[in-house]
């Protein structure tokens, strides 16, 4: 591993499930992004090595890894029948598929995790949980541990293998089951938010809708903004909605979906957050504000506007509104805005 992988992973604890702290200067605070405006990453945190996605390529460790798809990602299916343990789904075997409990007439949920998750982390569970506890459906968690655990700039090199494996099981599973395209949603939080977006390119239709839960900024949005087809875009699905929460820093600024939502603005650091752990906290909200939405579907009522600053000021106050989360309208576009509280329950209908 070259001294720039390691260095670059040692300075970007914020985004892993540690409460470490970075070791290049934090701001404890950070202005509320003007959306319309670009925030150079690069002046915010001049020690931050960028140059390691420049010379991606030319690392050997990473290029010498090949992806196995058997290996490195497995789904697990959670139905009202099998809501404890997962059944585990394989491409391309007909047989798994038909003697799963899965439930054609349903609709299906895949959701997959970021860097250095699997899927055992717990707010996965509660997604899961959440789903099945609101409605009859499928529940798909995709694990891709066995690379999201490399250090980041591998895991990044992997999203786009990992996202052409999900969308080929989104195709088979439709084939093979006869279920409709439109009732597939993908959800992502952070490298995860791009293999979803990456499913969606891949697949030979357009599945109904994609989330993407604060998709991550390094290696995407910065130091080059990649082409949309290496990452989430707005047109990978029917509908693709965003949630942003660490803008700028972990998560991406720019508008990648129809509709995009800027909670507290949108960035770091979100109520509640301490400063030790800012970044991580904020990039976790999205997942957090995600789940919540499930149970509390009409809790998260934002507000379209052009920027942060106007929703604050009360000069988007007669605009359209929109829930965001689970009951998103899917007619919904545009940048949105909202406030939530510190702590969960974090909705605070308007």
């Amino acid at each position: 591993m070259s001294f720039g992988v390691v260095k670059f992973f040692s300075v970007l604890g914020c985004l892993c499930h540690t409460a470490n702290t970075a070791t290049f200067p934090l701001p404890f605070s950070l202005p509320q992004p003007d959306t319309t405006q670009e925030i150079i990453f690069e002046e915010l945190f001049p020690n931050f090595p960028m140059n390691i996605f420049t010379n991606l390529a030319d690392d050997t460790e990473i290029l010498k890894l090949n992806f196995n798809s058997d290996n490195d990602v497995s789904f697990y299916l959670y139905t009202r029948v099998n809501p404890e343990t997962g059944y585990k789904l394989n491409v391309g075997n007909s047989t798994n598929v038909q003697l799963s409990p899965i439930k054609s007439n349903k609709m299906i949920k895949i959701i997959i995790h970021g860097w250095t998750d699997s899927s055992s982390v717990n707010w996965l569970t509660v997604f899961r949980y959440n789903y099945l506890t609101r409605d009859d459906l499928n529940v798909i968690i995709v694990d891709w541990s066995p690379t999201s655990m490399l250090n980041y700039p591998t895991a990044v090199h992997f999203v786009h293998p990992i996202g052409q494996y999900v969308g080929e099981l989104v195709d088979f599973l439709s084939k093979e089951k006869n279920i409709s395209l439109d009732n597939f949603h993908i959800l992502g939080h952070s490298l995860g938010a791009h293999i979803a977006g990456l499913a969606g390119y891949f697949l030979s239709g357009k599945i109904g809708r994609i989330t993407g839960m604060d998709p991550a900024r390094p290696g995407f949005e910065s130091p080059i903004l990649k082409d949309k087809k290496e990452r989430l875009d707005s047109s990978d699905a029917n509908f693709v909605d965003v949630i942003h929460t660490c803008a700028g820093t972990a998560g991406f600024i720019k508008a990648l979906g129809h509709a995009d939502y800027y909670p507290n603005g949108g960035t770091f650091r979100q109520p509640g957050c301490s400063r030790l752990v800012a970044q991580y906290c904020s990039h976790a909200r999205s997942y957090q504000f995600m789940a919540e939405s499930i149970i509390y579907p009409e809790e998260f009522v934002a507000v379209k506007c052009d920027n942060w600053n106007n929703f604050k000021a009360g000069q988007c106050a007669n605009e359209s509104k929109s829930f965001m989360g689970e009951k998103v309208s899917l007619e919904s576009r545009g940048h949105y805005f909202l406030e939530t509280r510190q702590s969960s329950p974090f909705g605070q209908r308007a």
